[in-house]
């Protein structure tokens, strides 16, 4: 493995493994009746994926090109209990030294140093931001809006973990979050904030941390009340795509709703940015 198949790698790791938070749980799965038992169907999925790619993974690991801690948070939080992690020595202890990973949320004990982890620690990348300029115009809360811009590419295989919205009214709630991209279409859904209180400035959110696996990144945004949000753009390049649909959780993938607007140049956009803290 070569840094060159990272990218492949962690859209595999977007698009294949389940991921849970404290507020959304997403399972990859073709289209087929819910699970009677939403986590029996997570387990399930995850040690598909875990026979098709954990060794790719653990070579990536071991070559320092990936790093390992969010991914085994993930799988030790939310899958430790099914069993299917016991079979894995991957899971239990540091590939540098064989040592066995304490109780210590996967430090070692304090007389180690754990050079390793941290010379694979995540890159976060320069702020990404969809326009500058603009005038304050009114969004209605009865759309999701997701837009790029030439000034919201990134770098893939750097990371994100916070965003913000450009905002002179505060009306309930707001969610934020962030699509990679498939050949000019939104895609995969990177992470978005929980359902939090809308803030009359342009101060950052927290969402999980994620990796870019696409240089065109999408900034989505929808309210839960009609609010005074900064509009500009509108160059050769900008993009936004809208939908009309109930404040709620974002689709994912984007291509899981129809969208009923698309203006792929000269779109007026929103004024969004992702940084990382």
């Amino acid at each position: 493995m070569i840094a060159d198949d990272i990218p492949y790698l962690i859209n595999d790791i977007n698009k294949q493994m389940p991921f849970h938070s404290d507020n959304i749980a997403t399972i990859p799965r073709t289209f087929k009746p819910l699970p009677k038992k939403l986590m029996e169907e997570s387990h399930k999925v995850d040690n598909k994926f875990l026979n098709n790619h954990l060794g790719e993974i653990e070579e990536a690991v071991h070559k320092k090109l990936l790093n390992k801690i969010p991914f085994i948070q993930q799988q030790k939080k939310y899958h430790e209990k099914s069993g299917i992690l016991n079979h894995d020595n991957f899971f239990h202890a540091d590939l540098a030294t064989g040592t066995p990973i304490s109780n210590d949320n996967f430090k070692h004990s304090q007389f180690m140093l754990n050079s390793f982890l941290s010379a694979s620690a995540c890159t976060g990348g320069d702020e990404l931001e969809t326009f500058t300029t603009g005038g304050y115009g009114n969004f209605s809360h009865v759309y999701l809006v997701t837009c790029n811009s030439d000034t919201t590419v990134g770098v893939i295989g750097e990371c994100y973990d916070q965003i913000a919205v450009d905002c002179s009214s505060c009306n309930d709630n707001i969610r934020l979050g962030s699509y990679s991209d498939d050949s000019g279409d939104p895609d995969v859904l990177y992470a978005q904030t929980a359902s939090i209180p809308m803030t009359c400035d342009y101060a950052y959110k927290s969402l999980d941390e994620f990796t870019l696996t696409s240089t065109k990144t999408w900034l989505t945004i929808s309210v839960e009340s009609d609010n005074t949000i900064l509009e500009g753009g509108e160059r050769v390049g900008d993009e936004r795509w809208s939908q009309t649909q109930d404040y709620e959780a974002f689709p994912d993938p984007a291509t899981s709703i129809s969208w009923s607007s698309k203006i792929t140049s000269e779109a007026q956009l929103r004024r969004m940015k992702l940084g990382h803290s």
